[in-house]
């Protein structure tokens, strides 16, 4: 990814398909409870599945990495961090996709770490071609490996910081403010509070 191309945006490979896993068996749940006329268990059930189908969304497929030429935007559970590209110190995935910064770290749930069966498939070719700070820490670990999700974030990122740095547009090493803005995601957790509550009442009020 070069500083002339669009912003990509990375999210958990697995976390869709556990998505749409859960998100069938809740369908099948609710259309059994139809065909067999459980219409008291329909109400008492169906925001439920809604609920656990948006809480699956949130946690799994929402969360996302956007590599931009005016930063890296991480998205979590419930907040944004817009981190631009002066304020990166370094870049870690020890446990996730991990932006060190003056304000601290930002920790990516959209890019974790592999598993350890995951990590002892990974070969010493796999670490080809991979950016310069890369290498940063010493020797590279699998979370590094463009196979997995910290390490394909990774890869986006440190190469299109290198570029910005080869290209000197950060030579200047000004950050402004601290470079990192967070903002929570409010339509998101007010639907999450929304969707709790009513499940909660029609659990307790459909015997």
């Amino acid at each position: 990814m070069r500083v002339t191309e669009e912003s990509r945006t990375l999210r958990p490979r697995f976390g869709l398909v556990l998505t749409v896993l859960v998100w069938c068996v809740c369908a099948a749940a609710l259309v059994t409870i139809v065909v067999t006329g459980r219409w008291a268990d329909l109400a008492r059930y169906g925001v439920v599945a809604v609920l656990v189908g948006y809480v699956m969304w949130l946690l799994f497929w929402s969360p996302s990495v956007t590599i931009a030429l005016s930063g890296v935007s991480v998205r979590n559970l419930l907040r944004v961090h817009e981190v631009s590209w002066p304020a990166i110190q370094s870049v870690d995935t020890k446990y996730a996709l991990t932006l060190i910064t003056p304000k601290g770290k930002v920790t990516a749930w959209a890019a974790p770490a592999p598993s350890r069966y995951a990590s002892m498939r990974a070969t010493k070719t796999d670490a080809n071609g991979l950016p310069e700070s890369t290498f940063m820490l010493g020797s590279i670990r699998p979370s590094d490996i463009p196979s997995s999700d910290s390490g394909l974030a990774a890869l986006y990122v440190r190469r299109y910081w290198e570029e910005l740095q080869g290209a000197g547009h950060l030579d200047s090493g000004v950050v402004e403010g601290t470079g990192v803005t967070t903002r929570w995601l409010g339509r998101e957790a007010a639907a999450l509070i929304a969707l709790a509550i009513i499940a909660a009442v029609c659990v307790a009020l459909v015997h």
